[in-house]
């Protein structure tokens, strides 16, 4: 818990007592068995600036437009610095202001062709050892600056997820990300202790994990172009946007070897607000980027209720 002027605030962010700084793998490319290694012993690889830094710019503008386009963006600001109006703050969930200006972000489609970067593939073709699905289920997360109780929990994204024990995701910074905006904080090794129980949460996604008071985290900064998968049973959890008014924004790619099952749900639009052909309305007939996984011969398995 955090106190404020003597009164018990509620946190999503637990607190890490250790935070070790981010371990470049862009070398263990060159290196498989290596790179398998590490994988399997830390639930996690980073990997420093993989994606062409103007290609994530591109996105970050295209999304901050939309913030502009609702009035989140403070008057008079470049849209580029992403500074927040102070008289708004909007939270990922039913509220129909986050609707609307998260269908906007859906319908980008420089936003859902970040996902099928050949340097994103290529890693993750080293990683699995075979060709990759990346699932279609794109997330977009905005964080706006002093609202602790809305940083994202610690969690699991097996919980979410289902299909293949081997899916991973990419946290990806839509732009520069030092510490003071947060960004993504991970329990290295934890996928080690499989699955855990999940329980109801404070944040995005609405549920978390136990996490020991020992455990090691790595975090840090950011830069636009960086990398960081994770093993979908590895605990990671959102940093605190302490800056000054700056809004955070990320995107959450997930990817599986191909050959595993997938579930249904990982090849719709997150959060089903629109159909696929809602979503596309506005892009090239002949677009790659659509519908690319339909032509593959994959596993897709139901998800079981809970």
């Amino acid at each position: 818990m955090k106190f404020i002027l003597g009164k018990e605030q509620p946190m999503a962010m637990v607190d890490m007592k250790q935070i070790h700084a981010l371990e470049d793998a862009t070398d263990l490319l060159r290196n498989p068995y290596e790179l398998r290694q590490r994988a399997a012993e830390h639930g996690c690889l980073f990997f420093r600036r993989l994606l062409d830094p103007a290609r994530v710019l591109a996105v970050r503008r295209q999304v901050l437009e939309v913030c502009r386009e609702h009035g989140w963006l403070a008057p008079g600001t470049d849209n580029m610095d992403g500074i927040a109006n102070s008289g708004i703050s909007v939270f990922e969930g039913d509220d129909p202001r986050w609707i609307a200006f998260y269908d906007d972000v859906q319908r980008i489609r420089d936003f859902h062709a970040l996902a099928l970067d050949p340097a994103i593939i290529h890693m993750l073709e080293v990683l699995f050892g075979e060709p990759v699905l990346a699932h279609s289920r794109n997330i977009c997360r905005l964080v706006f600056p002093d609202t602790n109780t809305h940083s994202t929990p610690p969690h699991q994204d097996n919980y979410f997820i289902g299909g293949s024990d081997e899916t991973w995701t990419a946290w990806i910074p839509l732009g520069d990300c030092p510490e003071e905006l947060g960004g993504l904080a991970v329990n290295r090794g934890s996928h080690r202790s499989g699955m855990l129980e999940t329980t109801e949460g404070v944040g995005p996604g609405g549920r978390q994990v136990p996490v020991e008071d020992a455990s090691a985290w790595v975090g840090g900064d950011y830069a636009r172009g960086d990398v960081i998968i994770l093993h979908s049973l590895t605990i990671h959890q959102g940093r605190d946007n302490l800056s000054a008014g700056r809004l955070r924004l990320s995107a959450d790619y997930r990817y599986q070897p191909r050959s595993h099952p997938v579930r249904e749900d990982s090849l719709q639009p997150h959060m089903n607000w629109l159909t696929w052909e809602q979503l596309y309305a506005r892009w090239d007939e002949d677009d790659p980027v659509k519908h690319y996984w339909r032509d593959w011969d994959l596993d897709v398995v139901k998800r079981e209720p809970r």
